[in-house]
């Protein structure tokens, strides 16, 4: 557990977690005169618990102080204890629409998603004993969150003041379809979330339709046009989810802008080398993984295959339930 402060009344908070990314850094806004804020929860696990009311105390707060609770999307590290501390605290729960359900039904949320990437999974020719192993590694991520109502919902263009400030809300889809940014103009600050991290390439997850949606949204097409939303943005420092500050937002945009531009010329060079199903590209890209990790691999092709499929790049084949992928000019 770490405690750094910004801005004289936001501080951010380190907090462990059992996932690969490691820490995940939430955010406390404890200007006089609002309402004391956290933004994001961490994962609901005993070290994690521990962590964040030692941080508190810190501060000189206790759990039971907490009057909001902002979470910026419905990933497990990030509003995991939600729950516990807006029963132990009365604190109002706040997030965007297309968050609700997944926050609120968590566990028919996760059971509708365990179909939908069945589906999806089946559609990319992964084989049975494969996809066995990538729903016990998931399902092991409902340990980590309990359901928590939404109070009131954010979205963009709303205001928030936090820290002395007002701060705007941003809708940025793409690592998740209802994750938000908060960004205050005057001082260039970005809470960035997984948006945009320093040291990890945010991976863009293939998600079912949020609410109003009957088709699932291109995620790696809307993570690109989010990005490049932020690079034009006035931003001196970016606070992240996880890893360090991030002072040049607009040169690491383009460094992820490149890097998914590579990455599509990699699926490209697997087509062109007999990869005609998802699998069978994954597999060229990925050839070790571990079975969480292969289901991101899965996501990840399939939204660089989106965004081929928009440029017309490729074209998709429907044969026995699996999509077939190929080059719309092999020479390219």
């Amino acid at each position: 557990m770490s405690v750094t402060t910004y801005m004289e009344y936001l501080h951010a908070i380190e907090l462990p977690t059992p996932f690969p990314v490691g820490p995940v850094t939430v955010y406390l806004a404890d200007a006089p005169g609002e309402p004391i804020t956290l933004l994001d929860t961490g994962p609901r696990t005993a070290e994690g618990r521990s962590a964040l009311a030692s941080a508190l105390a810190l501060l000189g707060h206790r759990v039971a102080d907490l009057e909001r609770i902002v979470i910026s999307h419905a990933h497990a590290d990030h509003f995991g204890l939600a729950a516990e501390l807006e029963a132990a605290s009365g604190a109002e729960v706040w997030s965007h629409p297309w968050n609700v359900t997944a926050l609120a039904d968590y566990e028919s949320d996760r059971a509708q998603r365990t179909a939908f990437y069945a589906d999806l999974l089946r559609r990319a020719a992964v084989p049975v004993e494969v996809m066995t192993m990538v729903g016990g590694a998931t399902r092991g991520v409902n340990r980590y969150a309990a359901p928590v109502a939404v109070a009131r919902t954010v979205k963009e263009g709303d205001r928030l003041p936090l820290a002395g400030d007002t701060w705007q809300v941003l809708h940025t889809p793409g690592h998740a379809a209802g994750l938000i940014c908060l960004y205050e103009p005057e001082r260039g600050v970005l809470l960035s979330s997984d948006h945009l991290l320093a040291d990890i390439s945010s991976n863009p997850v293939v998600e079912p339709p949020p609410p109003g949606h009957r088709q699932r949204l291109r995620s790696l097409a809307l993570y690109r046009a989010s990005l490049q939303r932020v690079a034009e943005l006035e931003i001196s420092l970016a606070l992240p989810s996880h890893g360090p500050p991030i002072r040049d937002v607009a040169g690491l945009v383009q460094q992820r802008l490149r890097f998914h531009d590579r990455r599509v010329e990699h699926v490209a060079a697997a087509l062109r080398n007999g990869g005609g199903t998802t699998w069978q590209v994954t597999l060229a890209l990925f050839p070790n993984r571990s079975p969480l990790d292969t289901f991101l691999a899965v996501s990840e092709v399939i939204g660089h295959l989106d965004v081929m499929e928009m440029e017309g790049r490729v074209v998709r084949e429907e044969a026995g339930g699996v999509d077939r992928w190929r080059l719309s000019d092999p020479a390219r």
